[in-house]
């Protein structure tokens, strides 16, 4: 996913976070958000899943709360999203297979990659932060 139109994205995750950035970091979100937006740019994809992932890290893995808003309000100001809202949800979590669930990469409270399974529910918080942002 490290096209050019996702440089600015993955540069802003970089220095928030610490660290470099796992290339499986934003699944399964991109897929999903890839097949249901097929016109969304590399950019927005990445800004969405990125922001759902670190969502979920920070619940799940004690990411910093300050460092997610943080990258929420950067990308919001440097990049390009897109929208999506509840009724939305049952569409983009049917396309999400159990499977991908299992082992999602995220990032812990250290700022390093680790894996964790997340359940249909913790997919829907996601949602619902992305949303609401």
């Amino acid at each position: 996913m490290n096209t050019a139109s996702t440089e600015k994205t993955v540069a802003i995750l970089s220095a928030i976070t610490g660290s470099s950035i796992p290339v499986d970091f934003g699944e399964p979100f991109r897929r999903t958000f890839l097949k249901h937006y097929p016109n969304g740019s590399n950019e927005e994809i990445a800004v969405a899943a990125y922001t759902c992932s670190l969502f979920l890290s920070a619940i799940l893995k004690g990411f910093s709360t300050d460092r997610l808003h943080t990258f929420v309000h950067n990308t919001g100001e440097e990049c390009s999203r897109f929208t999506f809202d509840c009724r939305m949800y049952d569409t983009l979590l049917g396309s999400i297979d159990e499977h991908s669930l299992q082992e999602v990469s995220l990032i812990d409270d250290r700022g390093e990659a680790c894996t964790c399974k997340c359940s249909r529910n913790d997919i829907l918080e996601a949602f619902d932060f992305y949303t609401n942002r």
